[in-house]
């Protein structure tokens, strides 16, 4: 039988032995500092995004493992509020270049723009990006250029979508790990070179975008909780997106393993010296026979003086 005859004509059949070729494919952003520039292109009817290297950067070794590690990095990651990575391919008019999912949204500076924050949009945009955060976080991966630009808003549910891998690391890469990303957002320990970085990094960049949504909004939870993911040093901050999502609905921290182990000790021998101080000697019972007992001066008065130690 032919392919003709099994073919039902919706689907050209030659081009199911492979992957079809992108259409419609025309340049949508160029990074004014960055070495990235995206693409639209469609793809059995889908639109994708596509992100490959500015002309100037084609075939540096340095910026082509920097796209490969975004890729690398990107493709690892599965999660409701995390653009995904869908492939890698190299197409004659782009180079190299990395396949991601078309979001149909915003960004959140454009959503700010146009007025549309409300408090109650501030706050469930804050637990989705921490909801994210933390499970990047997990995978020991920091994003390292959190910002407005880099959250889109889907327009549909008004969802968050967090992009743009450029600058991210890991404990598997080596690559691009010197000081990058918007400085304004950047935690000081950034700005230095050769200093590791970990989540409180994100926290800090996390607790400029909350502290711009408190000035918009004039809501004071929201600054409480800016002020304390941006103190100086990364200790001072809290220590996970949990944490900020606890502070945010005013929930006091879960307390760790250790104060919880502290405590427990504490009541053991409060518990223990009450007993010591508050017990009647005169109540105190010694076994006698089997499983009976009686008073400490009743037992002394029966024990016969033979049983006593003599002395010499």
């Amino acid at each position: 039988m032919s392919d003709a005859i099994v073919s039902s004509g919706f689907i050209d059949a030659a081009q199911q032995s492979g992957e079809q070729p992108f259409t419609d494919l025309h340049e949508v952003y160029v990074s004014a500092s960055g070495y990235e520039r995206l693409f639209y292109g469609r793809r059995y009817g889908r639109l994708h995004i596509l992100k490959a290297l500015k002309p100037v950067y084609l075939g540096n070794p340095f910026y082509e493992e920097a796209l490969r590690k975004e890729f690398s990095i990107g493709y690892r990651l599965e999660h409701p509020h995390i653009v995904r990575a869908l492939g890698w391919e190299t197409l004659p008019e782009l180079g190299h270049c990395i396949v991601l999912e078309y979001i149909d949204g915003m960004t959140l500076r454009q959503w700010t723009d146009d007025g549309r924050l409300t408090p109650e949009l501030a706050r469930k945009f804050v637990r989705e990006l921490c909801d994210a955060l933390g499970y990047l976080h997990n995978k020991q991966i920091v994003h390292r250029d959190l910002k407005p630009d880099n959250i889109l808003i889907t327009h549909n549910g008004n969802n968050v979508k967090l992009i743009d891998f450029g600058l991210s690391d890991s404990d598997d890469y080596d690559v691009l790990k010197l000081p990058a990303g918007t400085r304004y957002y950047l935690a000081p320990e950034a700005l230095e070179p050769g200093q590791p970085l970990d989540c409180r990094a994100d926290i800090f960049s996390l607790g400029i975008i909350v502290g711009e949504m408190a000035e918009l909004l004039k809501d004071k939870r929201l600054a409480a909780v800016s002020r304390k993911c941006t103190r100086q040093h990364p200790a001072h901050r809290y220590a996970s997106a949990l944490e900020v999502v606890q502070a945010l609905e005013g929930k006091k921290p879960f307390p760790s393993r250790s104060k919880w182990l502290v405590a427990a000790v504490l009541l053991i021998a409060a518990c223990a010296a009450y007993l010591y101080w508050t017990a009647d000697e005169s109540a105190v019972s010694f076994p006698v026979y089997g499983n009976r007992s009686m008073p400490i001066e009743q037992w002394a008065d029966s024990v016969p003086l033979t049983n006593h130690p003599q002395s010499f």
